[in-house]
């Protein structure tokens, strides 16, 4: 299969998550809303919030698992992987840490230095990520290809 037929059946991979990335999206949002409104019940919040970013995570595991079944190269399906995970990551970090670093509140500019900080490595690290896929496959098509040809 080359880049073009790969691209075309991961957009239409990608339409068919969008909608469940949605539905994880929502409600996470709310429920981050209502954790960082409340000082009774953050604790349940929290855990609901955690137990929706657990499921989200398997949804993003099957993502991964998606867009790596395109490359036969074993190194390109390890960074595809990591990719996903660095996202993961990125959205436990919104969700998690960043608000615990709001209800903290020791210093107010502090909790936006790291989210500043943090965001900005992930986005470095993914573009370093997409070049490497892009060394070790070149038919295979980055996720900037798949974002930019999504929308």
């Amino acid at each position: 299969m080359n880049k073009h037929q790969r691209l075309k059946e991961m957009i239409i991979g990608n339409r068919k998550s969008l909608l469940v990335r949605l539905g994880f999206a929502i409600p996470i949002g709310v429920l981050l809303f209502f954790f960082l409104q409340t000082e009774t019940r953050s604790l349940m919040y929290g855990s609901l919030m955690t137990v929706s970013l657990l499921a989200y995570g398997v949804m993003i595991m099957r993502e991964s698992r998606f867009m790596s079944s395109f490359t036969d190269h074993i190194r390109a399906k390890r960074v595809i992987h990591i990719q996903y995970v660095f996202d993961y990551m990125m959205v436990v970090f919104i969700c998690l840490f960043f608000p615990m670093l709001m209800k903290i509140e020791t210093i107010s500019w502090i909790p936006f230095l790291v989210f500043s900080l943090t965001a900005l490595g992930f986005l470095f690290v993914e573009r370093l990520l997409d070049e490497k896929v892009k060394l070790i496959d070149p038919e295979q098509p980055t996720r900037r290809d798949v974002k930019r040809e999504s929308f």
